[in-house]
Parts: C-alpha cells; sequence; structure tokens
C-alpha cells in the first residue's frame, strides 16, 4: 500500500464507518450559531446528534453562518504530520464556494519551504457534502487498494472531480434567498406553493437552482430521474452513491424507494445526515444525490 495521508474537511459527508476503514483524516472546520463558534469535524463520534440539533435550531430561526479554514489552522494541524515523515493528499471544499482551497495552498507552499524532502498535494474537489465525501472515499481507495502514488491520485482526482454530480433539493426557499440564490418574492412565493427547488453544484463548483417543482413526491422523481440520466461509472471507479438528508426523515422512506428501484441491487447507496458547513447555506431540509457521470457535470 502507498503511503501517504489522504485529508477531507468538514465540508464533505461520508459514513462514519469509512473512516474507520481507511483512516481519512478531516480538517475541522467552524460555524456560527447565535454569534457562538462551534468547531465541527466530520469524524466526530457525535456527528449525528451535532447535525439533528444543528436542523432544530435551524427550523427555530437561529442565526447561522461559517467561517473559512485559514492558512494558520493548515499549517498547525499539517506540521506534526510532516515532522513524522508523512506526506498529504488534501481533497479541498470547492474553489467555488469558499476561500479555503486558495488558503490550503498558502499553507502548503509555506510548509514546503519548512520541509523541502516532503510532498503535499492539494486538490480542489470542485464539491461539498456528500460529493465531496465520495471523492475523498475514492482517494483513499486508490491509495489502499490500487497502490496509486501521491501524484498519481493528486491528478486522477483533478479530472476526477469534472465527473462528480450533485443534485439536490431543499425545503425551505428563505435560506437560499439568505444565500443570495433567489429573490425574496421567490421564496415567499415558492414557500406558500409547497415548490421544492432542485439544485446543483455546476463546473465551476457552485451552487445553482436549476428547477422548481411542485410538491415533495414530484421533486424527489425529478433528482432521481435526472441522477440516473447522468450516472455512469468507469472500471477504476466503485459503484456507491452517497445521499444526504437532514430534518426531513419523513421523506427518506419514499427516496430510499425510488433510489433503490432505479438504481438496483448491484449499486451501493449510502444516506448521511448533511453536515453543518452545507446545512448553514441551505436549511434544514434536504435531500441530495452525488453520483459519478459518464458526461462532466453541468455548467
Amino acid at each position: 500500500m502507498a503511503s501517504y495521508l489522504v485529508y477531507g474537511d468538514s465540508a464533505a459527508d461520508m459514513p462514519a464507518h469509512i473512516f474507520q476503514e481507511h483512516d481519512i483524516r478531516m480538517i475541522p472546520m467552524e460555524y456560527m450559531l447565535n454569534g457562538e463558534p462551534h468547531l465541527f469535524n466530520t469524524g466526530d463520534p457525535e456527528h449525528d446528534r451535532i447535525c439533528q440539533d444543528l436542523y432544530e435550531e435551524e427550523k427555530k430561526g437561529a442565526d447561522v453562518s461559517t467561517t473559512q479554514i485559514t492558512p494558520y489552522n493548515y499549517v498547525e494541524i499539517w506540521t506534526p504530520e510532516l515532522e513524522q515523515g508523512n506526506d498529504i493528499l488534501y481533497l479541498c471544499f470547492s474553489s467555488g464556494m469558499s476561500a479555503t482551497y486558495d488558503n490550503a495552498l498558502i499553507a502548503a507552499e509555506q510548509l514546503k519551504e519548512d520541509f523541502p524532502e516532503r510532498k503535499i498535494e492539494v486538490v480542489d474537489s470542485l464539491s461539498g457534502t456528500a460529493g465531496q465525501g465520495l471523492m475523498t472515499y475514492v482517494a483513499a481507495l486508490n491509495r489502499d487498494e490500487k497502490n496509486m502514488t501521491l501524484e498519481e491520485n493528486a491528478e486522477f482526482m483533478r479530472n476526477a472531480a469534472k465527473y462528480i454530480c450533485h443534485r439536490f433539493i431543499v425545503g425551505d426557499l428563505n435560506h437560499l434567498h439568505k444565500g443570495g440564490r433567489v429573490s425574496k418574492t421567490a421564496a415567499v412565493v415558492g414557500t406558500m406553493l409547497n415548490v421544492r427547488p432542485g439544485l446543483i453544484i455546476d463546473d465551476e463548483g457552485k451552487l445553482q437552482v436549476v428547477s422548481k417543482t411542485r410538491g415533495t413526491k414530484a421533486a424527489i422523481n425529478k433528482i432521481v430521474e435526472a441522477s440516473v440520466r447522468q450516472w455512469g461509472v468507469e472500471e477504476d471507479l466503485p459503484k456507491v452513491i452517497f445521499c444526504n438528508y437532514c430534518a426531513n426523515v419523513d421523506e427518506l422512506p419514499y427516496f430510499k424507494e425510488q433510489m433503490e428501484k432505479a438504481f438496483g441491487p448491484d449499486v451501493r447507496i449510502e444516506y448521511v445526515p448533511l453536515g453543518p458547513i452545507l446545512a448553514v447555506h441551505v436549511g434544514p431540509s434536504i435531500l441530495s444525490v452525488c453520483t459519478w457521470g459518464k458526461e462532466k457535470k453541468d455548467s
């Protein structure tokens, strides 16, 4: 097995068992809840409880926001690993939604001066949430099962980032309004009419509203059908899909039923609560499908 550390950050969502099986490391990220900072690590044993607590606070109208990982944060976390002789591959939260990628590059350059014999590869995932988690998982598989070198793996993941497809629906347009994704009028009217917006993360790694569907089941059907159309797995990628949900657990049975019917028994589907870093921006009600696409992601 190749020897280097695979890192993600807390904008990525993945099942807890994957951390244990593949020794994936995570850079914690901070979110603000009613003015108080909270440090979140995707691998926290209390992950699900932390997520559910945030969803409940959001439903009460809490003031929520996120902060960036600073270059200092990266230096502080990576220095002890480099001192022990470890090289690092980092799958970073999308540059289209955060400055963390630029900050990681700054830190990597600084650390290379201090540790010229060590290697640090920073990959812009152009993704977030379960899509970024799926990419981080595959990077660990490339190291553990395919024995890819650090450089080979980094190049593979930079190309793979163009084919990771995120499709999701949200339940609260007010959060999209706060983030500048929809107008105030659209948020008010859409909420009254039970409109479920459909979003993607585009080829620049940015959130985009691409559809508005009345009714939950119709919206679920739409994202599942779109995901099936895009689905395509090369031989060097695992047949696995990561999905997210929030406080809307009552919608999960129908969502799971449609997903499993559409993709069949040969595809493994993992369902993971949406972490705070993205939940802050899209609200406490989301269903997402994150897959590999046979073509490059939408623009």
